[in-house]
């Protein structure tokens, strides 16, 4: 396996952004809906040979290219601090380099919270063209995911959970709150138990009009649930202030 495709699969394979990702060389290629394929390519924007940029490019299946644009780590990264590295004071904009066939990045690596953020970058873009799922029609209340994290202590995590659902009901919403609804039935900290309420969870998300997402951390089974949303085209909305690894921050009710 290269190192670009070694890449590739960090954002695309087991991510949710496409459906049956293939990889061949600096390319990844996979579904979009029923005629939608996408086209992701490891792209040099600036100096030949150094690789700082995500090239995407919608496709249909029988019509040719519907999009395409440039997810460049300049834009949604920017620069990124290296401790103890006097030639970069400043800080570096990461990008991967080809150097006599081995490829690296150069100075700065990417941590998983930068992957992160990068996949959530292609995701936006990429949910303008999928195929969303109908929504059901729904007069007045809209049931509301709650995602929240419950790993850890989970006693408190629970609480959480419950207070950030009666703030949903008291907005008028239908909170649904698995770590409520399976606290009685399931231990989290029994495998077997915790694989399925984590499926269970899912199905349960694709019956909701909204995901809001709570907490500091996101953990990985969040991530999870925000990822299948996305593909799902469901709105989210978090508590957040942080922009970019998570989505945009609501004051009141502001949608993503």
């Amino acid at each position: 396996m290269t190192g670009y495709e070694q890449e590739l699969r960090k954002l695309f394979e087991n991510s949710g952004l496409i459906d049956r990702p293939q990889f061949s060389g600096r390319v990844c290629v996979g579904e979009l809906g029923k005629d939608l394929r996408v086209r992701a390519e490891l792209f040099s924007a600036h100096v030949a040979a150094d690789y700082d940029a995500i090239r995407l490019a919608v496709l249909n299946r029988t019509e040719g290219v519907v999009d395409k644009t440039l997810v460049r780590f300049e834009d949604v990264w920017g620069k990124r601090i290296v401790p103890g590295n006097p030639n970069f004071r400043g800080g570096v904009i990461p990008h991967l380099r080809s150097d006599y066939g081995e490829l690296d990045w150069y100075v700065y690596h990417p941590d998983a919270a930068d992957y992160d953020i990068l996949r959530q970058a292609i995701g936006q873009y990429l949910s303008a063209f999928r195929e969303r799922v109908p929504e059901r029609s729904l007069v007045g209340s809209k049931l509301v995911y709650i995602c929240a994290p419950l790993q850890g202590n989970v006693k408190k995590n629970i609480e959480f959970a419950r207070q950030k659902a009666l703030e949903v009901f008291a907005d008028g919403d239908v909170p649904i709150c698995p770590h409520i609804l399976f606290s009685y039935a399931a231990n989290p900290n029994h495998p077997e138990q915790d694989a399925k309420t984590k499926e269970m969870s899912l199905r349960l998300l694709e019956a909701c009009q909204q995901v809001n997402v709570y907490g500091s951390v996101w953990t990985d089974e969040m991530w999870d649930e925000i990822h299948h949303a996305s593909k799902l085209g469901i709105p989210m909305m978090t508590d957040q202030k942080t922009i970019g690894r998570t989505p945009p921050r609501r004051s009141g009710r502001k949608e993503r």
